[in-house]
């Protein structure tokens, strides 16, 4: 930011175009290097954090979902995905307890969240009518959209050590 603030100061001085002072300030920009995820400590302690107060955010067929221990979470239709079979999902968002919350940039690596697989279903039924005014024109769909229910086993935290 700073040599693209002296990069326009020096273009009011000099009058040259800005494509040559970019050129020759390009090499003064810092690296954009972030941690892959960070952490936010919390002023509460607990002796002891047990499974089953850890929460997540997880990503599954391009939705997010708030889950604990026990939750069902009723998803659009996994394929492949068998009735009473244990899945492992890795797209962890966020992480957290009592104690801290881990945030993921964009995931949380080694985290992951275990569901059985409840139910494969569809949903409860849509109508869409379409009408046209004075033209006797009536039409009526019914819309059921696949869905598969998970029930939420077990929240698995990060492996290594979070400083």
């Amino acid at each position: 930011m700073a040599a693209l603030a002296l990069a326009r100061s020096l273009r009011v001085c000099t009058g040259q175009p800005a494509p040559l002072l970019m050129r020759t300030f390009a090499s003064a920009t810092e690296p954009n290097i972030h941690p892959r995820f960070s952490v936010v400590d919390h002023p509460v302690t607990a002796d002891s954090i047990k499974p089953e107060d850890y929460f997540a955010i997880i990503k599954l067929a391009g939705t997010q979902y708030k889950v604990v221990q026990g939750d069902i979470v009723i998803a659009e239709k996994i394929k492949n995905a068998k009735v009473g079979e244990i899945m492992d999902i890795n797209e962890v968002l966020l992480l957290g307890n009592v104690n801290q919350t881990i945030v993921g940039r964009p995931l949380v690596e080694g985290a992951k969240v275990r569901a059985r697989v409840e139910e494969q279903t569809v949903d409860a039924k849509i109508d869409i009518f379409k009408k046209k005014r004075r033209k006797n024109y009536r039409r009526w769909n019914g819309f059921r959209r696949q869905i598969t229910v998970l029930r939420v086993t077990d929240i698995v935290p990060i492996n290594a050590e979070i400083a």
